[in-house]
């Protein structure tokens, strides 16, 4: 063993775990150690180089805080707000709803700020290549006591739906223009015409494609709300303003215009988002140092050429 534990580490280690809900897996996959490892660490029996491992230690906590102060930066926009609305309207009305729009505009994060408001939401988000019926249902089996769910006495559809109807409880689903056909199906029984839990769809224009496609979800499908026309306002400028005061304040006076510039493309305020984590961690190093616009448009020099090699 080359060095001792440092107990304020180990606290931070320990607290971070339980805040995180992580398993000593996880953790291990952060940190590039095995799970026995990180226990033995944590239970004051550790080996190898100590001094080492703690200074991963820090770096993980470090970024973590990072990142987490950037993921709970919420800005009441307008966008924001209006997506907020509908989500109110759909869940009073028990109905089903689609709110789409330009991607980069805010409804990720009304979403999330909705759910942290409102704790009985059922909210997930759906990736690539998740979609499906089982996809879905197990989404939103997530946001449901199922201890009592038996699996060789009653179909998992069949649980959830009694746990839910008549319950009022708004599933909120992001990025639903990656739900599958079998997905949309699935939500719109669950629904079942204001029986079940109201249901708000957001995303990308594209999944209202999806559901034209079929007259019955169509007819169905109460709430449409198209928010695209909201980049067209100067709400942009102010949110770009109050996104830059909130990740790199130091830089906001010299870097303001070209935020606003940057909320205005495709992407809005997501790229900036974005732009401004990668200048962040650039004007780490000593050769940048305080100049802030040259950092802030080297980050978008990345972004662009990242962009220009996917096309």
């Amino acid at each position: 063993m080359n060095g001792k534990v440092t107990p304020a580490t180990r606290d931070a280690l320990a607290a971070y775990l339980a805040e995180n809900g992580l398993t000593l897996r996880q953790l291990g996959n952060q940190l590039g150690k095995s799970e026995s490892y990180v226990s033995r660490y944590l239970n004051g029996k550790p080996e190898g180089d100590i001094a080492a491992f703690e200074r991963k230690i820090e770096n993980t906590l470090r970024n973590a805080k990072h990142k987490l102060a950037w993921d709970e930066i919420f800005f009441d926009t307008e966008a924001v707000s209006l997506c907020e609305r509908e989500f109110d309207i759909v869940r009073r009305s028990s109905t089903m709803g689609l709110i789409y729009g330009a991607a980069g505009i805010g409804k990720s994060t009304a979403c999330r700020k909705y759910a942290r408001e409102n704790p009985t939401v059922i909210f997930f988000t759906c990736f690539e290549g998740n979609g499906n019926y089982y996809d879905v249902l197990n989404g939103i089996a997530t946001g449901i006591d199922m201890r009592k769910f038996n699996p060789k006495a009653q179909k998992k559809f069949a649980f959830v739906s009694e746990r839910l109807n008549q319950s009022g409880r708004l599933i909120l689903i992001d990025n639903a223009q990656r739900i599958t056909t079998s997905g949309l199906r699935l939500l719109f029984d669950l629904w079942n015409d204001g029986k079940g839990p109201p249901v708000a769809l957001v995303g990308n224009p594209e999944v209202l494609d999806k559901i034209r496609g079929n007259d019955q979800m169509t007819s169905r499908l109460i709430v449409r709300r198209d928010i695209s026309n909201v980049v067209k306002g100067n709400w942009l400028n102010r949110a770009a303003r109050d996104m830059v005061a909130a990740m790199w304040p130091d830089a906001l006076a010299d870097i303001e215009r070209l935020a606003c510039e940057s909320a205005r493309k495709d992407g809005h305020l997501r790229k900036l988002n974005y732009q401004l984590r990668l200048a962040i961690a650039m004007s780490e190093r000593a050769e940048h140092a305080g100049n802030y616009e040259a950092i802030f448009l080297s980050a978008r020099d990345y972004i662009t050429g990242a962009d220009a090699s996917d096309e």
